[in-house]
């Protein structure tokens, strides 16, 4: 019986209605600076970096993390998920990331104590490329 449950959980956290799901959390997202990847101080040479999210990545910058998506819920005007992220190459570090999209709004909790966000979509203009 535990073999069974173990089974249907597996396919229903990759099932394909799932991952559309979560195609609303994809895409770059940041403030306005990070979206124009702006110095992070004025006259310096390291960049703000927006956060870029799909189905198997979060990038931010240098940083790779992989993600091993939970199950989409709806709430009040939007969407949570959470993710057991690995970030890193030669030290790699876990974490359970929570992501909380309120209408246009995306805010990041790192095992919750540690916030990023309001994040807003970057678009158009406010992308600069890599």
């Amino acid at each position: 019986m535990r073999s069974l449950r173990t089974g249907l959980l597996l396919v229903l956290l990759t099932s394909p209605a799932l991952a559309d799901e979560r195609a609303a959390f994809y895409g770059t997202w940041g403030t306005e600076k990070q979206c124009a990847r702006a110095p992070i101080k004025p006259g310096g040479t390291v960049l703000s970096e927006p956060f870029r999210i799909d189905p198997l990545w979060l990038r931010q910058g240098t940083l790779w993390c992989s993600l091993r998506w939970g199950p989409v819920e709806a709430r009040g005007d939007g969407l949570f998920t959470g993710a057991h992220v690995q970030c890193g190459e030669d030290s790699v570090r876990g974490y359970f990331l929570g992501m909380d999209l309120s209408g246009k709004e995306l805010t990041l909790r790192w095992d919750f104590p540690l916030a990023n966000g309001p994040l807003h979509r970057c678009t158009g203009d406010r992308v600069k490329a890599d």
